[in-house]
């Protein structure tokens, strides 16, 4: 459907963070406020309502000068069925060609056939894992953040400075390093989501996995790339249950952003 004035995409603000994590628990998703924070802060977030009933968001985030990510494309079960989230997602398409960028995103097997519709084309694949901490005291001191932050850009192949120091502020006890790896993350309503993971040699960032779960309490969620063979083994081994895939999809002339051999583990299919 096409928005018109009664359906049309409205600008969110930080008064409508509690409307927006009424969607995204409804959804069953493992945002916090803080996340709809950052999104709102660096990236806009478009929602269409029905009278005073937030009814569908969808998001975007700019990432260097050449990208920016689609996300948080949620839809209130009440509402579904009616092409609301379709249309936001066109919406946020149009906003991002507008400025000359590319856009990605990272697909659900239930998405993947309406973005493929709408002219993106497949990417990576990676899969969610699902395990628990270790609750033990960390073995491994926090790095030079300016230089874990510039190495991660690197592997990722745009500037998204301000995404990975959210996470060492929200989350210190997952960031680490070993050797030329480094592991950033935060804090979830269901898990703690460690990501993205970043090394070109994979032995040694299992290791810094490893090591990073150990110090983590309850539930802990990473999205392994499908070229990491070796690490979803050793998470299998480790107890760690494979959750849901993700496809990572682009729309546009620029090419892929990060480099498979540098990216292990994503910062999660939000925020790519």
């Amino acid at each position: 459907m096409a928005l018109t004035d009664e359906t049309r995409a409205i600008s969110l603000t930080q008064d409508d963070i509690a409307k927006a994590m009424e969607l995204s628990c409804e959804a069953g998703w493992n945002q916090l406020p803080d996340d709809w924070r950052l999104f709102l802060a660096q990236g806009r977030v478009f929602g269409l309502f029905q009278e005073v009933t937030l009814a569908a968001t969808a998001a975007v985030m700019p990432y260097g000068s050449n990208i920016a990510w689609i996300s948080m494309v949620l839809t209130r079960k009440a509402f579904r069925g009616r092409g609301f989230g379709t249309a936001l997602l066109r919406h946020c398409i149009a906003e991002i060609e507008k400025e000359g960028r590319t856009a990605f995103l990272d697909a659900t097997p239930a998405g993947e056939p309406i973005y493929r519709n709408l002219g993106f084309e497949p990417g990576e694949r990676f899969e969610r894992w699902q395990g628990d901490g270790g609750a033990r005291k960390p073995t491994l001191a926090q790095p030079a953040p300016d230089f874990a932050v510039k190495a991660a850009n690197v592997a990722f192949g745009a500037d998204r400075s301000f995404l990975l120091r959210d996470f060492i502020r929200r989350s210190p006890m997952t960031f680490r390093s070993m050797g030329t790896a480094h592991a950033f993350g935060r804090d979830g309503r269901l898990a703690t989501q460690i990501g993205p993971v970043t090394g070109s040699d994979e032995g040694t960032v299992i290791e810094l996995v490893d090591a990073v779960i150990a110090s983590l309490e309850g539930p802990v969620f990473l999205d392994v790339a499908a070229h990491c063979t070796g690490l979803a083994a050793h998470l299998k081994t480790a107890g760690f249950n494979k959750q849901r895939p993700f496809l990572r999809m682009k729309k546009g002339p620029h090419d892929w952003p990060d480099s498979p051999a540098a990216s292990a583990v994503i910062a999660g299919p939000e925020f790519g």
